[in-house]
């Protein structure tokens, strides 16, 4: 029976392959449809990823998320420890199932789509949504966007395993879960774009533009159809009172790099603190958090889950100034904690929650000083809550626009745009130029500089050196040697002692041109006309040393020496071949390998 269903899959595949990909390359039409595909799928799983979320707080609190704040205040200390360390120890549990026991988030995907050509496990990114809604359900204090990205990512993943696409293919359909996912989260279609751009992708290329805008649509639509259409945030119109407050604008920008860098170095911390916890099992570690987590929230309910009741009354200037900065330190310290324990769950509705209170505070303290000037306090929430989530996730573009989309407020667009640039530009001055790009590093993995910049760093010389080549003895007349060159094809030959370690190199150009026609200049040795070694490398160093020892000599070729044996030459590594890496990679990570279609 298993062999019917799978002959019968097996042959709808083929014909889905055969329809969309006749040609073999890119199908405007295909990519179309693949597009809307993933579009519906990943809004699906977005919007489902958040109905789960408020049916467990339901369930464990008793409490909605609109209420959760306002409501966990009245509940008895028991309930609010129980329910963060039950729910850690459930956490626990389902770690085992993932790679590393550590939920998965937005790194992945950079790392996917990167790295890897767009290809997720399915198994852990289930795994990773599952372990995030039961962290978030008990109360733990993280976001769901990242984890929700991740998610749409892992949709999309699947379906191209499933069609075995090319990786062209596979990274555009990645970014367009990714902007499903994100624009059914947050009814922002726009942000959900430029995020999975500016983000993910890292570049702007328009063969990949159009799918992940129809995608983003398609997202939209699948969230509007069944959670209708609102902003995430409901706020009063503002509007800023005077230019003159715009030198305060570029000061909260400032304030908002320095929560920002404070931030991210706490989790940073949270990182190192895990790799501590070893003599603590890992299914442990979550429900350990939860305690910690629990005792912050029994005096600042506002922190537990996503906090969105509690930014909200930020924006609409719901808080007094000292409750506003209790409530950001408050914030900081359980997101760290729930991250260090292994909670699932992701940073940008932190970032939210915390630039939202700064933003508050900011805005208490102008309009006292400049009561005549100064906007609403609610006006410097929402431009804090830009600024700072666009300094840690190192997107300004894409975090501008879910501002305004979620607030629905476009009024503010100049204030949040000053302090949002002010703030990304001093955060990678001091610190990661994002948080995730810091996770990334923690685990070896550096992309500050792209895709192919990381290749050449994480790339071995013996990965793309040939072993096609000859050696000569040095002893050997130089006639050998020149009739090796010709075998050769031209090129570098390697001279050698009777030990086989290199004592030398040789090229066309350093024998007499009538070796030939001179008996005497024929049987001379090799040694006569040998250079000295030339630079060389070993087969375990990075490309990115061979690249740079190549322009610093001017040499065409190097040769490649053995790591364990001295001066034993196992190879050589041409400049050409290289730079064709180099370029490979580099027009991957701009976009620029537009072909669709199914893999060879």
């Amino acid at each position: 029976m298993s062999g019917k269903k799978s002959g019968f899959f097996g042959r709808i595949r083929r014909r889905v392959r055969t329809t969309l990909f006749s040609a073999g390359g890119y199908e405007f039409g295909a990519i179309t449809v693949l597009a809307v595909i993933v579009g519906v799928i990943s809004g699906y799983a977005a919007i489902g990823f958040y109905l789960a979320i408020g049916a467990l707080l339901e369930l464990v609190y008793g409490l909605s998320e609109a209420e959760l704040a306002s409501g966990a205040k009245h509940l008895p200390v028991w309930h609010i420890m129980a329910a963060l360390v039950g729910g850690g120890l459930v956490v626990g549990q389902i770690l085992r199932f993932i790679n590393k026991h550590q939920a998965r988030g937005v790194p992945n995907v950079i790392e996917a789509a990167a790295l890897h050509n767009g290809r997720l496990g399915i198994k852990s990114g289930i795994a990773s949504a599952v372990a995030t809604i039961v962290s978030l359900g008990s109360g733990a204090s993280m976001g769901r966007e990242g984890p929700v990205v991740h998610l749409g990512a892992t949709m999309a993943s699947a379906l191209t395993r499933a069609l075995h696409l090319n990786p062209s293919a596979a990274r555009t359909l990645l970014g367009c879960g990714v902007a499903s996912a994100v624009a059914a989260s947050f009814n922002a279609p726009i942000a959900g774009v430029f995020f999975a751009l500016e983000v993910i992708l890292g570049h702007y290329a328009l063969h990949a533009f159009a799918p992940i805008v129809i995608a983003a649509i398609a997202g939209t639509l699948v969230s509007r159809a069944h959670l209708g259409n609102f902003p995430a945030f409901e706020t009063t119109e503002y509007m800023i009172a005077s230019f003159w407050e715009f030198p305060a604008f570029f000061i909260l920008g400032i304030g908002a790099a320095f929560v920002a860098v404070t931030f991210m170095a706490g989790m940073d911390w949270g990182d190192k603190v895990r790799i501590k916890l070893g003599k603590i099992p890992y299914w442990l570690q979550p429900a350990t958090a939860g305690l910690f987590v629990g005792a912050i929230a029994i005096f600042y309910p506002e922190i537990l889950s996503v906090g969105y009741e509690a930014t909200s009354r930020a924006l609409n200037g719901e808080y007094g100034f000292e409750l506003l900065l209790s409530l950001m330190v408050a914030k900081m310290a359980a997101t760290v904690i729930s991250y260090a324990g292994r909670f699932g769950g992701g940073v940008f509705s932190p970032s939210l929650f915390l630039g939202a209170m700064l933003g508050g505070a900011f805005g208490i303290v102008a309009a006292a000083i400049f009561p005549d000037l100064a906007s609403t306090p609610g006006l410097y929430a929402v431009v804090g809550m830009g600024a700072v989530a666009s300094a840690v996730l190192g997107a300004p573009i894409s975090t501008m626009l879910i501002v305004f989309e979620i607030t629905g407020d476009y009024n503010v667009t100049i204030a949040v745009m000053i302090a949002s640039a002010v703030a990304s530009m001093v955060t990678s001055a001091f610190f990661e130029r994002s948080f995730f790009l810091m996770q990334l590093a923690n685990r070896g993995v550096r992309l500050e500089g792209g895709k192919a910049t990381y290749l050449l760093k994480s790339a071995r010389v013996a990965d793309h050196m040939t072993r096609d080549f000859f050696t000569v003895r040095d002893t050997e007349p130089a006639v050998k040697a020149r009739e090796l060159l010709v075998a050769q094809g031209g090129g570098l030959l390697i001279a050698t002692d009777e030990a086989g370690h290199m004592t030398g190199s040789l090229t066309f150009s350093q024998l007499p041109p009538d070796i030939f026609d001179n008996p005497e200049k024929a049987q001379t040795p090799v040694a006569k006309f040998m250079r000295d070694a030339p630079q060389k490398v070993k087969a375990t160093d990075a490309l990115q040393l061979a690249l740079h020892r190549l322009e610093m000599s001017g040499e065409e070729v190097l040769p490649v020496i053995s790591p364990s044996q001295n001066n034993v030459v196992v190879g050589l590594i041409r400049h050409r071949d290289v730079m064709k890496e180099y370029n490979r990679a580099l027009l991957e990570s701009q976009g620029q390998d537009h072909k669709m279609g199914r893999r060879a």
